[in-house]
């Protein structure tokens, strides 16, 4: 499955009379063709006055305008590029009705989500996985795109939830919407509040009561909100103070500081604000954000997000790695962003690499000097082993007591000698006095044994 529409111009098409994301009836016969230039393969031919097509993306081609649209219903049809404008004689026919028609879509609007839906990094059903958005969750519309599989084309919305930026599906593939098709920063918002409004005296869903006592305001200086109801503005943010004007329901007002007066029961949450649209352009003064029993005086929907969220999102870029101009669109900020957390993951595994080499290094280093230790220590036992025996034989040089040893040892042994011989203890037996023949013994020479 394949993106489409990922040439899209980075800066907005001035003059065009259509807006992206709007449904048109096709106003003369037209052709689709695979490519901006008007040329290659065509795709498909449309009727006037029959067919419809949704407006994805608009471009500005050698002067002329041209609009990658997704012929209605999706399943059915390839997306792919049409002539915004025709040169028919001396007049310019538009291609498209310039009514738009029930099912459209608004850029920078917030709607709300009717059943699950999955967040995803791209385009393409098959990107990386962001998160999952519950049914009632809201989400700010930034960008469209148009993913194709098997011939059939598939928009996508890049999407602001909360802390999570991502794409996905706001229509099925035959235009069942699977966002409510109501913009809530819209004056219909206003209606949607005087519904709930009816609903909550008769006893049944309640209104919006988006402050609670003791806890934080939802309401910021420096943001635009829309006036739910018609409300008192009043010099100070005493409420008992004087009141200057009224500002009207649906207006949107500027939030330039806030505060939280104290009532009898509770406190309750105050703005000083300046009035940008309607008969009260201009003009300035405090206003209660909620009403005595805590439902929403000012809706807390800032219409300011949209630029906030592309100011931060292009702060997720790191410019040394990912290049996106100044201009880019949302869809492009978003990619340069995958591109930087990939190239940044991609960096982060390069250094865990290489701090693993070098700590197997490091181990390789240890082990060979724990192996040069064991050897040194064998030789030394090796050496002490064969250098004793010899130590012992080497004739060493008497001391000066041994010698005399010699002298000593002769004295010792006579008088052990006269020891004996006057204790008697000598166990040889005594030799007796020699005796001198008395008489010479002659022999005969004969046989008488004389």
């Amino acid at each position: 499955m394949g993106c489409c529409g990922g040439k899209r111009p980075e800066a907005p098409t001035d003059g065009c009379p259509y807006k992206v994301g709007k449904r048109y009836k096709v106003a003369r016969p037209l052709e689709v063709w695979s490519s901006e230039s008007l040329d290659g393969t065509r795709l498909a031919s449309l009727r006037a006055k029959k067919d419809v097509v949704l407006l994805v993306q608009v471009s500005d081609h050698s002067g002329a305008h041209r609009g990658y649209v997704i012929p209605q219903p999706a399943e059915n049809h390839p997306a792919g590029w049409i002539s915004l404008e025709d040169l028919r004689g001396k007049s310019m026919q538009s291609a498209l009705q310039r009514a738009e028609l029930p099912g459209s879509w608004d850029l920078k609007a917030r709607y709300s989500v009717q059943n699950p839906a999955t967040l995803r990094a791209g385009p393409t059903l098959d990107s990386d996985w962001i998160g999952e958005l519950n049914a009632g969750a809201e989400v700010l519309l930034l960008d469209f795109s148009v993913t194709v599989g098997d011939g059939k084309a598939r928009l996508r919305a890049l999407v602001s939830a909360g802390d999570k930026i991502g794409w996905m599906s706001p229509e099925t593939g035959v235009g069942d919407h699977l966002l409510e098709p109501v913009n809530l920063l819209s004056r219909k918002v206003v209606d949607l509040h005087k519904q709930s409004m009816r609903q909550s005296s008769s006893g049944g869903g309640g209104v919006r009561k988006s402050y609670q006592q003791g806890g934080n305001s939802p309401w910021e200086a420096g943001a635009t909100y829309r006036m739910l109801e018609r409300v008192a503005v009043r010099s100070t943010s005493d409420l008992a103070s004087s009141e200057l004007f009224k500002v009207s329901a649906g207006g949107l007002v500027e939030v330039q500081e806030t505060n939280n007066v104290e009532l009898q029961g509770g406190w309750c949450p105050v703005a000083r604000i300046i009035v940008e649209e309607g008969t009260e352009k201009g003009k300035t003064g405090w206003v209660r954000c909620s009403a005595k029993d805590g439902h929403d005086l000012m809706d807390t929907r800032d219409h300011k997000e949209y630029e906030k969220i592309l100011e931060k999102m292009r702060r997720s870029i790191d410019a040394e790695l990912v290049h996106v101009s100044h201009d880019a669109t949302p869809a492009a900020i978003q990619a340069g962003i995958v591109e930087t957390q990939k190239k940044l993951e991609a960096k982060k595994e390069e250094e865990r690499r290489r701090q693993e080499e070098l700590e197997q290094q490091e181990k390789e280093k240890e082990r060979q000097r724990e192996e040069q230790k064991e050897k040194e220590r064998r030789k030394k036992e090796l050496t002490e082993d064969t250098d004793g025996p010899v130590q012992q034989e080497k004739p060493t040089a008497p001391s000066e007591k041994e010698a005399l040893r010699p002298g000593l040892g002769l004295a010792d042994a006579m008088h052990d000698l006269e020891h004996l011989d006057t204790s008697g203890q000598d166990d040889r037996r005594p030799i007796g006095d020699r005796m001198e023949p008395e008489e010479k013994l002659e022999c005969c020479m004969c046989s008488c044994g004389r």
